[in-house]
């Protein structure tokens, strides 16, 4: 891949985090990553899904313990 691809895939990732209102600049480093690294769609998927639903099972047991408020709302 040319280095300019890798600068407008972080590029992109940083528009769409403006766009979506949700800046994460450590975000910025995951096209650079997978420009130099040319990984295979499972390596891609399966620490970036694992990781996600982790985070979302993690904030919803930690939210739903602090009893404040309950999210879902509806299961």
């Amino acid at each position: 891949p040319h280095w300019w691809a890798a600068a407008l895939a972080v590029a992109l990732a940083i528009m769409g985090m403006m766009a979506l209102r949700c800046v994460h600049p450590p975000a910025g480093s995951n096209p650079v990553i997978v420009f130099l690294t040319a990984p295979s769609w499972s390596f891609l998927l399966t620490p970036t899904l694992a990781g996600a639903l982790l985070l979302v099972a993690v904030a919803l047991v930690y939210n739903n313990l602090r009893g404040a408020k309950h999210y879902p709302q509806y299961w």
